[in-house]
């Protein structure tokens, strides 16, 4: 009988093109600002550092330069970022076993996009705010749904708080 393999969890996820989306300095601020993460603080994805700029005591992964998130065991208060889309799942899954606090800027028809998901939420915790910000086209992001960033929280069970923005989009045609 053979013996079983078990890959690594660095080579669970490769990079796609089209996850690479940076997020706009004038974004990354709004959500800091907004959700104000506090102590240990991870950007999973720092990309071109939007995030990680706001946030400079924090940690970060970025595949591309040889940090993968999927590695990361390290515990922390906050994880604050723009995931990639094509694993999002995935990503959000890892996130909850390493942070208290979850701060994703997603399309917000992915958030309750899987029943299977949606137990396992409720099983960790719950979605403690949802932050509406607009479209991702007038954010400058390459789709059109509805964007927002969504605050996951450990062991959170009271209602989600709706909240809506209504920031001047740099790119904005009126």
């Amino acid at each position: 009988m053979g013996k079983l393999l078990t890959p690594q969890p660095a080579l669970f996820h490769a990079p796609v093109d089209k996850d690479v989306v940076y997020t706009p300095g004038w974004l990354a601020e709004l959500v800091v600002k907004h959700f104000d993460p506090r102590g240990k603080c991870l950007d999973p994805c720092r990309g071109d550092g939007a995030f990680h700029k706001l946030l400079p005591e924090a940690d970060w992964c970025e595949i591309s330069e040889g940090r993968d998130f999927f590695s990361w065991d390290d515990p922390v208060e906050w994880i604050v970022g723009n995931p990639p889309y094509s694993c999002l799942l995935w990503w959000i899954r890892h996130s909850f076993k390493i942070a208290k606090n979850v701060v994703y800027l997603m399309p917000l028809h992915r958030v309750f996009a899987s029943y299977e998901f949606m137990n396992d939420l409720r099983r960790w915790g719950g979605i403690k705010e949802i932050l509406i910000i607009g479209t991702g086209t007038t954010a400058g992001f390459p789709f059109g749904h509805c964007l927002g960033a969504v605050h996951y929280k450990r062991d959170y069970t009271d209602g989600t708080h709706w909240a809506y923005m209504e920031p001047q989009y740099p790119n904005e045609r009126r």
